[in-house]
């Protein structure tokens, strides 16, 4: 039977990065929008080469489409970290959506530490660190659990319950 001690889930859910998403999409809609104001309510054509109205509205309608999907995606998107008894198994839905695992006997060691994001892995999500740092998988925050593999590979998974993780990992590898 495989006993679980520990589980978190974690999302975007930083409002920080939500109101840049925001800024971001507001800025490259507004020149469309300005157009699209000054063809239709002013009637006079924007810019020097203007488009037509119906390609406005495409663009801009192409942008909306974009705009949702992306956070739709950001929505959907979570870390998933359980330690049972036979290793740490993880999920990254939607892009790693059957469960992965390290067993006990791939982990040579591991430690909660302090990691800087953008400078070790260039910022969040599913990332690769072409110098020594390894790969990590995190959300938000800036404290992971540091797995050193017995093949010479690293992986960080970013965490928000570091003790408690720690406290997990040290069960599961003393196999109580």
């Amino acid at each position: 039977m495989k006993k679980s001690y520990y589980k978190e889930e974690q999302y975007f859910s930083n409002p920080w990065f939500w109101m840049f998403l925001i800024v971001v999409f507001t800025i490259s809609l507004a020149p469309t929008v300005v157009a699209l104001y000054s063809e239709i309510v002013l009637d006079k054509p924007y810019g020097e080469n203007p488009d037509s109205v119906e390609t406005l509205l495409i663009i801009m309608g192409i942008m909306i489409i974009v705009y949702v999907a992306v956070i739709l995606l950001f929505r959907k998107m979570r870390l998933i970290v359980e330690i049972r008894n036979d290793g740490l198994f993880y999920r990254y839905p939607p892009f790693i959506n059957k469960e992965r695992q390290f067993s006990k006997g791939e982990i040579s060691n591991y430690e909660i530490r302090k990691y800087k994001p953008i400078r070790e892995y260039s910022g969040w999500g599913i990332q690769y660190s072409w110098g020594k740092s390894g790969r990590v998988f995190n959300v938000k925050g800036n404290i992971g659990l540091q797995l050193y593999l017995k093949n010479g590979k690293k992986v960080l998974f970013g965490t928000q319950r570091g003790d408690a993780l720690l406290r997990a990992m040290n069960k599961m590898m003393k196999g109580d």
